[in-house]
């Protein structure tokens, strides 16, 4: 009969390729693709439906959301994720345990939660990236515009031509949002729907200008460029910000591995050094 290990590494092997074959079917649904490779292989290991339902809970849409994803689509991938991955980490503790130490059981608690938590970190990391992508290109977007209304364009004729130049995620917010106003929603419901998609503070003071702009009736290019100046202020701050605080970090690294390398080298030497001088002081070559 084989042995634990090895009946473990089969059943390992056998999860791993009907999860990747699971996870083949799931990418033919829309806006799947955008999940991490990571988090389709965990949503492919085969499980019954109620245990994904115990495990999985409830998706935010409007996490999904911010994070570019189509919540009809993904949310139930996401939960698939969760119990594959809690599922995923109890193996592991498992197979830990009967490898290497029986003591290291007690962290199979630790290796299901943090199994069960993945695919929402990832989810959270696309958001925030995608939210960086939005602000880095949100200044570039308010210069386009005032180009375009200083030429003599309307307002969403400008915003429609500003994100086709754009792209990224910023132009698909743009375009998202002129389309919603295409199928009458109205314009304020839809740049406040834009501010909420995004979840950034930037986007919402752009909003807030639009809609002030029109509002009032003031020039729209001279808010457009306050706003874009405004922007840029901000990123020059942000950037100083973290070259502050990367300051410290790489003093850190200098002291812990350059400074006790360098003292190696010289301290090295010495040795050498006085291991000649010993050896003339003996008499020797």
């Amino acid at each position: 009969m084989p042995s634990p290990s090895v009946l473990l590494a089969m059943a390992a092997l056998v999860s791993g390729v009907m999860g990747w074959i699971v996870a083949r079917r799931l990418r033919a649904h829309r806006g799947a693709d955008a999940l991490p490779g990571v988090v389709m292989l965990l949503a492919g290991i085969p499980l019954p439906s109620s245990v994904r339902a115990m495990i999985g809970g409830r998706v935010d849409a409007d996490g999904l959301i911010t994070a570019g994803l189509p919540p009809d689509a993904t949310a139930p991938v996401l939960v698939r994720a969760r119990a594959g991955g809690a599922v995923a980490g109890v193996a592991f503790g498992v197979a830990s345990a009967v490898l290497l130490a029986p003591l290291l059981l007690a962290l199979m608690p630790l290796w299901m939660l943090m199994g069960r938590l993945g695919p929402d970190r990832a989810v959270a990391r696309r958001a925030r990236a995608r939210r960086a992508a939005i602000v880095e290109a949100l200044p570039d977007l308010l210069d386009l515009m005032v180009i375009c209304v200083e030429a003599g364009m309307a307002l969403d004729p400008a915003l429609s031509l500003a994100a086709d130049r754009l792209g990224g995620p910023l132009g698909e917010e743009v375009r998202a949002t002129l389309s919603d106003q295409a199928l009458g929603t109205p314009r304020r419901l839809a740049y406040r729907g834009l501010a909420s998609r995004t979840a950034s503070e930037d986007v919402g003071r752009l909003v807030a200008s639009l809609l002030q702009a029109e509002e009032l009736g003031t020039p729209l290019a001279t808010a457009l460029a306050g706003q874009a100046e405004a922007l840029r202020a901000a990123r020059r701050q942000r950037a100083r910000d973290r070259a502050a605080r990367a300051a410290p970090r790489i003093q850190l690294v200098v002291a812990l591995v350059m400074v006790p390398g360098a003292m190696l080298l010289v301290l090295g030497v010495m040795v050498v050094e006085m291991a000649a001088q010993v050896g003339i002081a003996l008499g020797g070559p």
